[in-house]
């Protein structure tokens, strides 16, 4: 019987399903990247999502390994080179919380056009400015989506729908503009749009794509959300761009200080980047969590099952 390690938590039914298929699925969420290594190769595949890295230490302990499946997207915490160099299938299920992170990041967009945040925090301190906290309908804006694999085009689709103008730009992909967003290059997102989403995979080549030659190119001021990988963004410049207003509000699910297990320092750890942007007002933060939904979690769950049996 073919064995399967799982490393995160997942819901039930993916083993259960497995289970029913033949597999026999252990389950360990506490172990770490050196007991793995240390652990015997008695596993046919492997179900992570962050728990550590897969690099070749790990890679190499593991001979009789036939797959990895990374619940969620992005691969870079997988060395997915090496190990396929090994006869090692690398898959993941991006797909599974596609919905979810472009439902974020439609909250992060109208928090933004309303004032949400800041007009919350005022009514508490018994301030009550209607016209300072005057809003933008969403229908006005023109919204430029950097990346269009799974969740760039869940978020234009919703936009559309709400009337806002989308372009899209995806410089690993061509022709993949569709009946809700506009292929375009990435000076015309730069020139149009005063909404800017990105929706990238963190490759080396994408390290700080967001950066202040970036910024300064943008014809107009805009609100800037990031629900991919923090790295991609050069927090410093972002700080500088949401000072000089070119960047009028920043919309941040992460972080570049994030560890493999998507945690940050603790407060007493943090750089005054970090420190200055989180006491911004027009600067909105949340832990990770555009993919997190209980039903994307479902999907996740049955991703990797139909992955796994299409082998």
């Amino acid at each position: 019987m073919p064995k399967i390690l799982i490393v995160n938590r997942v819901l039930p039914s993916l083993s259960e399903k497995l289970t029913a298929e033949g597999y026999e699925c252990i389950t360990n969420r506490e172990i770490t990247h050196d007991e793995f290594v240390a652990m015997p190769d008695e596993y046919d595949g492997l179900i992570i999502r962050n728990r550590f890295v897969i690099d070749q230490e790990v890679i190499d302990s593991k001979p009789h390994l036939r797959f990895v499946i990374r619940i969620g997207s992005g691969m870079e915490k997988i060395d997915t080179k090496y190990a396929e160099s090994k006869g090692i299938r690398c898959l993941s299920t991006p797909e599974g919380n596609a919905n979810a992170v472009a439902e974020l990041c439609l909250t992060f967009l109208m928090a933004a056009l309303r004032h949400l945040t800041i007009a919350n925090q005022e009514v508490r301190q018994g301030e009550w400015l209607r016209e300072k906290n005057k809003g933008t309908e969403l229908a006005s804006q023109t919204v430029g989506i950097i990346g269009y694999g799974h969740t760039g085009p869940a978020f234009a689709k919703i936009l559309k729908s709400l009337g806002c103008k989308v372009l899209c730009y995806d410089q690993f992909l061509s022709h993949y503009g569709d009946e809700n967003a506009t292929e375009v290059s990435l000076d015309e997102i730069l020139e149009q749009c005063n909404v800017i989403s990105l929706h990238i995979n963190y490759l080396p080549e994408n390290h700080y794509f967001i950066n202040k030659n970036l910024i300064e190119k943008a014809k107009n001021p805009f609100i800037f959300i990031n629900s991919s990988r923090g790295w991609s963004v050069n927090t410093a410049d972002v700080l500088a761009a949401l000072k000089s207003g070119k960047i009028t509000c920043a919309c941040l699910d992460v972080l570049e200080y994030e560890s493999s297990r998507l945690q940050i320092p603790p407060k007493d750890e943090w750089d005054d980047v970090l420190r200055e942007l989180a006491k911004m007002d027009n600067v909105i933060l949340t832990p990770h969590v555009g993919g997190q939904t209980f039903e994307s979690e479902k999907r996740h769950a049955e991703l990797a099952v139909k992955r796994i049996l299409q082998l």
